[in-house]
Parts: structure tokens; sequence; C-alpha cells
């Protein structure tokens, strides 16, 4: 009985101790790693070229705003290139309350009439970059692999007119194309970390990606000045300056 008693007592007391420290056996939640930016986000322009400028005075009428402009964000070569059907296009617009009209349609290559493949307006609330996503369109996709596709912003600069004749417009144009990525590159973006993305797609001169997740990173932690000073060092390098340190405004 003395022994059953005793045993007793000794269970009571392992269990209070159990009870009062955690058990080692049990795993530890694992912490997420911090991401850490790096000095390598280079971005390499393909070997391809598109016709045009990106200067905000491609078409401007007298009627114009002296000192409104629009410079979309594209590589030196016009050209952009996308992994995506629903790509996200970005654009300087100096002027508060401007009114523009997006339009993306197939690159002409004949005299046929243009193949419109979106378009949309709205209304720039304050001076800054913008963005502009194409919308997803379920099954059907907008733009197709292996095709290049005109984007353009303008601004009626006479509105009251009601002719036809957009000569007296702001008027600028880029280009984008759509690219399939091969296994090895889908293998590389497999990785979850943003920053490390961000170097696979400025590696294979992939721009629209390259300006969308760095922008969205920034959006998150607009005071990482490592990611301001690679937003500034990713425009200058496509002769961007002028607009390197506007700031990021809105999103359509």
């Amino acid at each position: 009985m003395k022994r059953f008693l005793h045993l007793t007592a000794l269970a009571i007391a392992l269990s209070a101790i159990v009870g009062i420290f955690p058990s080692f056996s049990a795993p530890m939640p694992a912490k997420s790693a911090p991401i850490v930016s790096s000095q390598n986000v280079n971005f390499k322009p393909p070997n391809v070229t598109a016709p045009g400028n990106r200067q905000g005075a491609t078409h401007r009428g007298p009627k114009c705003p002296p000192d409104l402009s629009i410079t979309p964000l594209i590589p030196e070569i016009n050209v952009g290139l996308t992994l995506s059907d629903s790509p996200t296009l970005f654009a300087y617009v100096s002027q508060a309350s401007t009114q523009v009209q997006f339009s993306l349609i197939t690159e002409k290559k004949t005299k046929d009439p243009d193949e419109v493949v979106y378009e949309t307006a709205f209304k720039v609330d304050n001076p800054g970059i913008i963005a502009v996503t194409i919308p997803a369109a379920g099954n059907k996709q907008l733009m197709e692999v292996g095709k290049r596709y005109q984007w353009s912003l303008s601004v009626a600069c006479n509105p009251g007119e009601n002719t036809g004749d957009r000569s007296n417009d702001l008027f600028v144009t880029g280009y984008v194309e759509r690219i399939e990525a091969q296994p090895s590159l889908k293998n590389d973006l497999a990785n979850p970390d943003p920053m490390a993305k961000l170097i696979v797609y400025a590696k294979n001169g992939i721009w629209y990606e390259t300006v969308a997740t760095l922008a969205e990173m920034r959006r998150k932690t607009p005071d990482d000045a490592q990611l301001t000073a690679e937003w500034t060092k990713l425009l200058q390098s496509q002769k961007l300056d002028s607009i390197a340190n506007q700031p990021l405004v809105q999103s359509f």
C-alpha cells in the first residue's frame, strides 16, 4: 500500500512538472526567412526593336498644355517582353485631373484596319506613375504568344471638338510582345521569394514583369531604401532618368 501511494505521489509530481515546462519533443514553429534585397537586379534588354519613340510629344497639337507630358515606361528599344496574357503596363503622367484614353491593338503589318484588343479611359488624379493592367479574358486569351501589340495613351487636348480629328491630341505609344517561358525559366521562377523572381525577370529581359514586381514590392514597403535604389537604377538603365523619382500613384 505504501509503495502504491509513493508511486501515485511521484506520478502527480511529474505531471505538475510537465505542465510547467514545454515538451522538448514538440517541434518549434519555423520562422519565415526575411526577404533580403539584392544589388543584382540588372535588366538585360532582348535583341528586338520596335518603331517609334517614348517622348511625351510624339503627337502634340498647339492646344495641348505645354507642361503636359506622358512617358511610357518601356525600354530604349521601344518594346518590352511579357510572359502574361494580362500584363501590367506603366506610364508617367505629368498633370493632375488628366483624362487619358488607353488602347491596345495588334501590331500593324499591312494596311488593314487596326484590331482593337482592349480599350479603356480613366482620370489620373495626381501626377505620377500609373499602372494599367490588361484584364484576363478567361478561356479566351486577349494576347497571344508570339504576337506583338502596340499600346497607346492619349489625351484629347480639345475635347469640345467632335470632328474625329485627333491630330491635336497628345499621343504616345509603346509595344509589348508576349513570349512563352522555357522550362528552365519556369523552374527559376518557381522560387516564391519576390526578390529572386525579380532578378530572374530582369536577367531574362522580361521587362513588364520586372517593372510590375518591383513596383509591387515598393508599394508594400515604401520606405525601403534598397528597393527605391533598385527602381531608380532600373529606370536609369533605360534612359528614363527624368521620371525615376516620380511616385507610384494609381492603378487602373
